[in-house]
């Protein structure tokens, strides 16, 4: 889905990935980087696969908030936190996903 990212000084206008098969929200390093986002490192690695089962070629997540890795041509991956704490309304036949709790 297409969506702005809001900061207190700025818009960035992105593509984000819903993923019901994902537990957290992770976000590319390369588009962090790019963006000046502040990165914190964590105190241990958490590792992760891609959707196949394969090892994530960025290794494991270093960071968090939304979590950092190489997400590849995706800037974002928004999991189940956030798709609980916003509970969008899908309507399948129109492909649309509204967003009435943000």
């Amino acid at each position: 889905i297409e969506l702005p990212i809001k900061f207190v000084s700025r818009e960035i206008q992105t593509t984000a990935l819903l993923d019901s098969g994902a537990f957290s929200c992770y976000i590319d390093q390369r588009f962090a980087e790019k963006h000046g986002f502040k990165m914190i490192p964590l105190n241990h690695e958490i590792r992760i696969l891609n959707a196949d089962a394969s090892p994530n070629k960025g290794g494991a997540i270093t960071h968090r908030s939304l979590l950092v890795t190489n997400l590849g041509r995706m800037s974002m991956i928004l999991g189940m936190k956030f798709l609980q704490e916003h509970n969008p309304r899908v309507d399948w036949e129109h492909r649309e996903v509204t967003f009435s709790r943000c």
